[in-house]
C-alpha cells in the first residue's frame, strides 16, 4: 500500500511497512472466514426451504389430480365423465 504525501519541493510516496501489510492480510483473512461462516448456513437454509416447497407443492399436485373426476380418490361409483373436448 503507497500513501502520496506532498511538499511544497517534491513528491515522497510511503510504502505500507510489514507491519501494515500483515495487518491487512489479517483483516482480508477474517473477512473470508467469516463470510464463509456466514455464506454457508443460508445457502444450507435456502436449499433445504426450496426442497421442501418443492415437496409440498409436489404432493399437492399429487392430491390434486387424485380427487379430479376419474381420479382415484374421486368418490363417485359407477360414474364415469365424459369430456366432451375429445
Amino acid at each position: 500500500m503507497e500513501h502520496l504525501t506532498s511538499t511544497t519541493r517534491s513528491v515522497h510516496l510511503k510504502t505500507a511497512g510489514p507491519l501494515t501489510r500483515f495487518l491487512y492480510l489479517l483483516i482480508l483473512i477474517l473477512f473470508f472466514i467469516l463470510a464463509i461462516v456466514v455464506a454457508i448456513p443460508l445457502i444450507i437454509l435456502a436449499a433445504l426451504i426450496g426442497l421442501v416447497a418443492a415437496l409440498y407443492f409436489k404432493i399437492k399436485h399429487t392430491l390434486t389430480r387424485a380427487k379430479s373426476p376419474n381420479g382415484p380418490l374421486d368418490g363417485r361409483q359407477n360414474v364415469k365423465v365424459i369430456n366432451r373436448d375429445e
